[in-house]
């Protein structure tokens, strides 16, 4: 097995019918840039259509049909399972049903990913059976290397708009998390911003959108979400056995 690892983290696409195929085509670029930069693994962490309509969905296929490595997909609040499940029937590590938790594995570095759509709304929750499975899936596996993905940040951010749509059970989530110091870092989108916090030991990143990137609100009267003219993006994680992991912005 290779010494090396490298994750093209891309989140937030937003894939629409509807918009002359930009949203698509920002996904496309983000996809060329993981085949330049030699990832490993492309994980697409959430909100993968903008409306949860199958035509959107559509467009993602055919978006998404020739990915440069091994690619899977997650659910954000903007995505409904029955029609991933219908559209990407060869996604075969995705569940058949219930919730979609699954794990990467057969690299230098193991992938647990957790489903926290609620759907209908746009906060995230684990639940009682989410978190249960997240102590399964990390005490499989103790002694490697671990990054944990989901699509709402488990930390609070300050911005006025999006703690209070984001992961409502963040500090069980924690209270996991620190029983496992296999896992280096916790990856996550939602924000469409690049933002870093923490969840008991392991640092967590939050990848900008490939679309369009939102503004802070952070003090009371600022603008919520204000779409910034700032360069949409994704993140590239890369790990080494010698040097361990860095987190790279990747501006389209």
């Amino acid at each position: 097995m290779s010494g090396h690892f490298r994750l093209a983290q891309i989140s937030d696409t937003h894939v629409r019918a509807d918009d002359g195929g930009k949203a698509a085509s920002q996904l496309k670029r983000a996809l060329a840039q993981a085949k330049e930069y030699g990832a490993d693994v492309i994980l697409l962490t959430g909100d993968l259509v903008n409306d949860e309509r199958e035509d959107e969905y559509a467009v993602l296929a055919e978006a998404i049909a020739d990915p440069p490595a091994p690619l899977y997909l997650m659910t954000g609040n903007h995505d409904e399972r029955g029609l991933i499940r219908r559209t990407f029937p060869q996604h075969a590590y995705l569940p058949r049903e219930g919730a979609m938790h699954f794990t990467i594995e057969n690299f230098p570095v193991r992938i647990v990913t957790l489903d926290d759509l609620v759907p209908g709304e746009t906060h995230g929750l684990l639940r009682r059976s989410g978190l249960e499975w997240l102590e399964s899936a990390l005490s499989a596996e103790r002694g490697k290397p671990t990054i944990v993905a989901l699509h709402h940040p488990p930390f609070l951010t300050h911005d006025l708009l999006f703690d209070k749509i984001g992961l409502r059970d963040a500090e069980e989530f924690a209270t996991v998390i620190a029983r496992h110091r296999q896992v280096l870092r916790v990856i996550c989108g939602h924000h469409h911003r690049v933002a870093f916090g923490q969840a008991a030991h392991a640092p967590v990143i939050v990848a900008p959108s490939t679309s369009w990137t939102y503004g802070l609100a952070i003090n009371e009267g600022q603008q919520i979400a204000p779409v910034t003219g700032d360069q949409p993006g994704w993140m590239l994680h890369a790990w080494t056995a010698s040097g361990g992991l860095a987190s790279h912005f990747m501006g389209l």
